[in-house]
């Protein structure tokens, strides 16, 4: 991360992965907290045991009396979760700030804007972008037999093998591995208590978290995750991306 996100945080940056000069209980915690996340990941991962090819492409068809490939809201759904994936960040570095004797997270701001941007994707289950809604879409494209009700979409590997079913497991264990993921984890404290809400079930905890310190902790380890997570929302993204969607339209 560059330094034009630090602002008046501290007088000295540094990459949290650089952490030889930093005081030995942090160093303690951050490599606590490495563990932690990796054992998460590790049980994320686990969800995923279909093999597919190396190499994929998808056919679409549709016979349907109306030639549109989705329905009006499936079209929104799809180009929201498109355009939300696409402009979440590629670099989930945090940076720490040095202010006098002591260090915080140098990145708030960019810190509330990642957890904030996820909400829909992870935690609204209203929201049509919520990653389970995303992939009941892709499979039902996936598993439909009559292109005349709707649009089918087919995977296909070398000599155009149907690989179809094969695939739509695949992207059911990513839905899984996100839950699994999830489960350990506590988003609806962040979001209701701190980040969107400040629900009164969580006030105490908040505020001993918020002067003790941790609640740098817990938003280290909850951005982490966050950049395995995306990893795990990018089939859904290349299934849909497939498609095709309007542009946004210039001023």
């Amino acid at each position: 991360m560059g330094n034009d996100r630090v602002g008046d945080r501290g007088d000295v940056y540094q990459e949290e992965s650089d952490r030889s000069s930093l005081p030995e209980h942090i160093q303690v915690k951050l490599a606590s907290l490495d563990e932690e996340t990796e054992r998460i990941m590790q049980a994320s991962w686990g969800e995923l045991t279909t093999t597919l090819p190396p190499k994929l492409k998808f056919r679409i068809e549709n016979s349907a009396p109306v030639r549109e490939l989705l329905t009006p809201y499936e079209q929104a759904q799809a180009v929201s979760f498109i355009t939300r994936y696409e402009q979440l960040p590629t670099d989930y570095t945090v940076g720490l700030a040095q202010v006098g004797n002591v260090y915080h997270l140098a990145d708030f701001p960019f810190l509330r804007y990642v957890l904030n941007e996820f909400r829909p994707l992870i935690m609204n289950k209203s929201d049509s972008v919520y990653y389970r809604k995303v992939n009941a879409l892709c499979q039902k494209m996936l598993r439909r037999g009559d292109a005349e009700e709707g649009t089918i979409i087919r995977a296909l590997a070398d000599q155009d093998a149907d690989v179809t079913p094969a695939y739509s497991a695949c992207l059911g264990e990513h839905a899984k591995a996100i839950a699994e993921a999830l489960s350990h984890l506590d988003f609806d404290y962040l979001y209701n208590g701190i980040l969107q809400h400040s629900d009164e079930a969580f006030s105490s905890r908040f505020v001993k978290d918020y002067t003790s310190g941790e609640l740098n902790y817990i938003l280290w380890k909850h951005v982490h995750i966050l950049s395995f997570i995306q990893e795990l929302l990018a089939p859904y993204h290349k299934l849909l991306n497939c498609l095709a969607f309007p542009k946004l339209g210039p001023l």
